[in-house]
């Protein structure tokens, strides 16, 4: 008989996004057998165990500073500059070896329910590390009794330094991933034949999977999630939604990669515009006896285009290069049809500069920092049909984007 296990990596306040994984993981309908965790991946296990989605989001929707640390010890905003938060986990460790995680204690008191937990069908594990005796410590569900299972989950998340060693039986404790932050192995000796594991890609060991012949599928966030010692709502949110667009797209229910779209969105996209793209671009090209093309031929980004290859993938990798460029969100689930209006819209929305008349004289060399701007530029220039082409070489993304818009431009469009 065929198990689940759902492996949950350490990280932090990155551990955000793994709720969003059990959020899809639960839209898909996937039977979870197994839990195991590491740190904040342990954490996340009880909530799931317990099968209380809701519990955990109102958790990190809700997560702040204040949540987690005692103010007197750790008396930051939540608005500091990430450098200064850092300082004062530094003065904290210097000071006072390490931030108090008796704050959790309240939070682990108000999330745990005994009765869901040890009554739940999923079985779990986590990972600390025992540094009075210098060796790891792995606990499952059935070692871990009402009385002590807070202190074995709490010392799971004791990331030293940044929080003091946890004492248990006089004993001192930290975070798991100082063995092992990725706990493959411990769901497949607790059964699992098949694994979907979270990798944060926080700080911490992991170890070598010693089964080979279990199906694994690792979830890694496509997009960053934040620091893993800066807890903030407004980014738990983001990572929350991150995790459930990564989910949807590893098994096939959403697409693309830094962004997100609805099913079959890219490949009517491609259909539509990638030809008339093409021959647009070889178009634009078709100039004899001239050196600069000669080096943009020469480059990568236009080699395989010029040559009948204007891939699928290279396609999609230049609309989401335009969607960073113009700063969309990418924790939206987008419609292809209203992205690329939406490009539309941002590029009337630009100011236009010309480079030709930018220079260290002017000092407005800072319009060559804003992408959009650089869009602006060869959008006009292929609109007017007068390339200056010694640009396009130091600007070859922002030239195809230009491309890009001017292809899917509609003639009811604003320009």
């Amino acid at each position: 008989m065929s198990k689940l296990g759902l492996v949950l990596s350490g990280g932090g306040s990155k551990g955000a996004y793994e709720i969003g994984v059990y959020k899809a993981l639960k839209k898909l309908h996937k039977n979870i057998d197994i839990v195991t965790g590491t740190s904040i991946g342990a954490i996340n296990g009880l909530f799931i165990v317990q099968k209380d989605l809701r519990g955990a989001l109102k958790l990190w929707k809700n997560i702040s500073f204040k949540t987690i640390y005692n103010e007197d010890s750790f008396p930051i905003m939540e608005d500091e500059k990430l450098s200064k938060i850092y300082m004062q986990y530094a003065k904290s460790f210097i000071n006072e070896g390490g931030l108090d995680i008796y704050k959790m204690k309240s939070l682990f008191d108000k999330s745990f329910k005994p009765y869901k937990f040890y009554n739940s069908n999923i079985d779990y594990g986590l990972v600390t590390y025992n540094i009075s005796q210098n060796k790891p410590v792995l606990k499952i569900k059935e070692e871990l009794p009402k009385e002590n299972i807070k202190d074995y989950v709490l010392a799971s998340a004791s990331c030293y330094p940044a929080f003091k060693p946890y004492l248990i039986d006089g004993e001192m404790y930290i975070d798991g991933g100082y063995y092992d932050n990725l706990p493959i192995n411990l769901a497949i000796d607790l059964g699992a034949t098949e694994i979907i594991a979270v990798d944060l890609r926080a700080i911490g060991f992991k170890k070598n999977v010693k089964n080979k012949a279990v199906d694994i599928t690792y979830i890694v966030p496509r997009n960053k999630i934040g620091s893993f010692l800066v807890f903030d709502k407004n980014q738990a949110k983001k990572s929350i939604k991150l995790g459930y667009n990564d989910t949807m797209k590893t098994f096939g229910k959403l697409e693309g990669n830094y962004f997100t779209f609805k099913k079959y969105n890219l490949i009517k996209n491609y259909n539509k515009y990638a030809e008339n793209f093409e021959e647009k671009l070889k178009e634009i090209f078709k100039v004899s006896d001239n050196k600069i093309l000669t080096k943009i031929f020469e480059t990568d980004i236009f080699k395989g285009i010029l040559n009948n290859k204007t891939l699928y993938n290279n396609f999609n990798n230049l609309i989401e290069t335009a969607g960073k460029i113009f700063n969309f969100d990418e924790s939206t689930i987008y419609n292809i049809y209203s992205y690329n209006k939406g490009l539309l819209t941002a590029l009337s929305n630009t100011e236009f500069i010309n480079l030709e008349e930018i220079s260290i004289k002017n000092k407005n060399l800072e319009n060559f920092l804003d992408k959009r701007k650089i869009v602006k530029y060869f959008y006009k220039q292929i609109e007017d049909n007068n390339i200056s082409f010694k640009y396009i070489i130091p600007f070859p993304n922002e030239f195809l984007v230009a491309l890009y818009i001017y292809i899917i431009k509609s003639p009811r469009s604003f320009y």
